[in-house]
């Protein structure tokens, strides 16, 4: 569980760790990423306060490292036979929701990731809060490169992969979307699996960072992490890569309220499908 700035939310992250009902052990790796608020007092109340706060491994690092170097100081901590993921901010609501995932992988090992729908509890400035539950055909698909890359919706909060020692890339400290490049690495050495339960909640916040800025940093990001997924397949899946990138920029620039960035920005994105498009004819 990593965590940044989370004092709001923090305690209802773990909680949900904390009452999960399974017949193995569990250990809350919690990195706080030198979170200027009270978060670290929180989690050391549930620490001092609750029946299973032992089971937390807190670590509140001196400096801030960055998003990704924190996940994967978080990862590399992980001793277990399998991690499961759950931010800061998000929740789990299933007291089982471990043991089916566990379960699962346990009895299936050409699998090597189970996750399942959440809902969303939306926050907006002068609107109440409020649930809406994910459209199971957002996430239920056939798996492959190509899918994952344009239609991706799977939560962070609801994977559970098997645990793996390798390396990991140079490139994945800087990539924009952790989850994703996460996912294409372990979909290299296994299946995936949908459990079709909703056993989490993640939050959407209002925006306080305007969505055109985050759109066109997403396309920018999106290019960097798909050009390196390329290099990493060795190229096996150049085609499906590179018809994701596509499709995720035509959709980028039908949305109207973008058309600005996008006239700006549209010579540097067609020099780059031009190239990409030269290279897998």
């Amino acid at each position: 569980m990593i965590t940044y700035g989370h004092e709001k939310f923090i305690e209802k992250a773990i909680n949900g760790v904390l009452m999960q009902e399974c017949n193995f052990e569990i250990e809350l790796i919690l990195a706080n990423d030198c979170s200027p608020d009270s978060t670290n007092e929180k989690v050391k109340h549930c620490i001092d306060s609750h029946p299973r706060g032992h089971w937390i491994k807190n670590t509140m690092h001196p400096k801030n490292l960055g998003m990704m170097p924190n996940f994967i100081w978080a990862l590399q901590e992980c001793n277990g036979k399998y991690i499961a993921l759950c931010e800061g901010d998000d929740y789990w609501t299933d007291p089982l929701k471990l043991q089916k995932q566990v379960d699962f992988l346990e009895a299936n090992e050409e699998y090597n990731l189970c996750f399942h729908p959440c809902d969303f509890l939306i926050s907006k400035r002068k609107v109440k809060p409020y649930i809406k539950t994910q459209a199971l055909d957002r996430i239920n698909y056939e798996y492959t490169i190509k899918n994952l890359l344009i239609n991706w919706n799977i939560p962070t909060a609801s994977m559970v992969f098997r645990n793996f020692k390798d390396e990991l890339p140079q490139w994945f400290s800087e990539v924009g979307s952790g989850d994703i490049a996460l996912a294409m690495i372990l979909f290299n050495k296994g299946k995936f699996k949908l459990l079709k339960e909703w056993m989490s909640v993640y939050r959407i916040n209002g925006l306080g960072i305007s969505s055109q800025h985050v759109g066109y940093k997403m396309i920018h990001k999106r290019v960097f992490l798909y050009y390196h997924l390329n290099e990493y397949f060795n190229y096996k899946y150049e085609k499906d890569i590179y018809d994701a990138l596509n499709q995720i920029y035509i959709e980028f620039s039908n949305k109207k309220e973008l058309k600005p960035i996008i006239q700006k920005e549209q010579s540097f994105f067609k020099r780059v499908l031009k190239k990409i498009y030269k290279k897998i004819k």
